[in-house]
């Protein structure tokens, strides 16, 4: 199977020092927070992104933290748990995502 590059945008305060994407393939920590991926602080964008290549065709699911830590998992206004991104990984895909909040 071939890999494709996917993008990776969140839409998040800048005040946050890290943010990470944590998910379901190894590329991904494969729900391991240890090894999720930082995503980089775009100023010119205002979004946090990392691009990430990923087998083509696969069905990627993750979660959006503000550490390497699932004590710090993206969550709802209520501090409930949201439940998890998910595509299909497609040549040139962006998704982007809105985290208002985290534990």
């Amino acid at each position: 199977m071939a890999n494709v590059r996917v993008t990776f945008k969140v839409n998040a305060c800048p005040c946050y020092k890290e943010l990470y994407v944590c998910g379901n393939l190894a590329e991904l920590g494969e729900w391991d927070s240890a090894k999720a991926i930082k995503l980089a602080y775009k100023e010119d964008k205002g979004c946090y992104s990392a691009t990430k290549s990923l087998p083509e065709g696969s069905l990627v699911e993750y979660k959006v933290l503000s550490s390497k830590d699932w004590a710090n998992v993206e969550c709802a206004e209520d501090g409930s748990e949201l439940c998890n991104h998910s595509f299909t990984a497609n040549k040139g895909s962006i998704f982007e995502v809105d985290c208002k909040n985290f534990r």
